[in-house]
């Protein structure tokens, strides 16, 4: 077993091997918060939400539903940003830029399993640009970067780097279009 990785090695942004024992933990204080998060009465007061963003992060004018969820993360998230039921799984980090839009049941995954040593997980880091557009139902997976002012098409697995300014869908996910967004 090797050393403990700290989250300013992981900020780095680099591809990281850990064991299963280093990876950072979940305390039982933010499960039960986002436990809160799912009750309308606790919800609507705001509290809740106010104690999330402290604890993750995440900016106040940011955005998410009762049923965001996450699992691990080290997770920075720009301005105004809509996270909306995504679910942020695994310990790598997460660069959401500002002004991006996930739509309903998206997931991004920053770390996985070795397929030979079940024990360690390779944490790989996952960028959004800013002003992107997640829409409904997309996996976006470790490594992978999406450049700034891109959509990402519905039902979509992202498993390789998206450039800015572009329309992508499909499984694999690839680039259909360039798009010219008139200000």
């Amino acid at each position: 077993m090797g050393n403990r990785i700290s989250v300013k090695e992981v900020e780095k942004g680099e591809k990281v091997i850990l064991h299963v024992s280093e990876r950072p933990r979940f305390g039982t204080i933010e499960s039960k918060i986002l436990k809160l998060n799912k009750v309308p009465i606790v919800r609507n007061l705001r509290v809740v939400k106010k104690i999330l963003c402290k604890i993750y992060g995440i900016p106040l004018s940011s955005h998410f539903s009762n049923e965001f969820s996450l699992l691990r993360p080290i997770l920075r998230v720009g301005e105004n940003t809509g996270l909306n039921d995504t679910l942020i799984t695994g310990c790598g980090l997460i660069r959401i830029g500002a002004n991006c839009s996930f739509s309903h049941r998206n997931m991004i995954v920053s770390s996985v399993h070795n397929i030979d040593d079940f024990d360690k997980i390779t944490l790989k880091p996952v960028t959004i640009g800013n002003n992107v557009w997640v829409t409904s139902n997309i996996t976006i997976l470790g490594g992978v970067t999406i450049g700034d002012n891109t959509i990402i098409g519905a039902g979509s697995v992202v498993t390789k780097d998206i450039p800015s300014g572009v329309f992508a869908a499909g499984n694999p996910c690839k680039v259909i279009r360039e798009i010219d967004f008139v200000k």
